[in-house]
């Protein structure tokens, strides 16, 4: 069963932020310099289309783990990842400099209300 919930302002589940994790597997032969070079880059190109509100690039503790690389992005809401989707930053960055580094990589959006996002009563 489909729901929509308001939020404290009112808004309802379509105007709630989206989170994009990506995992992700580095190609073996990228060194950690080329990853944080990389990870910049993404910070800067990324951040700068309307509505991405957050963007976190993360390395896994564990050396065993099934993925090595972390990515999160916060949109404000549905049309932020729209027009994230069709920004040239985002895909001039995934074509020039992110796919040629990934061997593997998971997906995934999610609709999101953290901690300090949740109504007092």
């Amino acid at each position: 069963m489909n729901s929509i919930k308001s939020n404290k302002a009112g808004q309802t589940s379509m105007g709630q932020a989206i989170e994009r994790v990506i995992l992700a597997n580095p190609r073996p032969e990228v060194t950690q310099e080329h990853l944080a070079a990389v990870a910049e880059a993404g910070r800067v190109l990324i951040s700068a289309i309307p509505g991405v509100k957050r963007i976190a690039f993360g390395l896994a503790l564990a050396n065993d783990a099934p993925y090595r690389l972390s990515v999160r992005i916060l949109f404000q809401d549905d049309q932020a990842l729209q027009t994230y989707e069709s920004h040239p930053n985002h895909s001039n960055f995934g074509v020039q400099q992110w796919s040629p580094i990934i061997a593997e990589q998971i997906i995934a959006d999610y609709r999101v209300q953290y901690e300090d996002d949740v109504p007092t009563q």
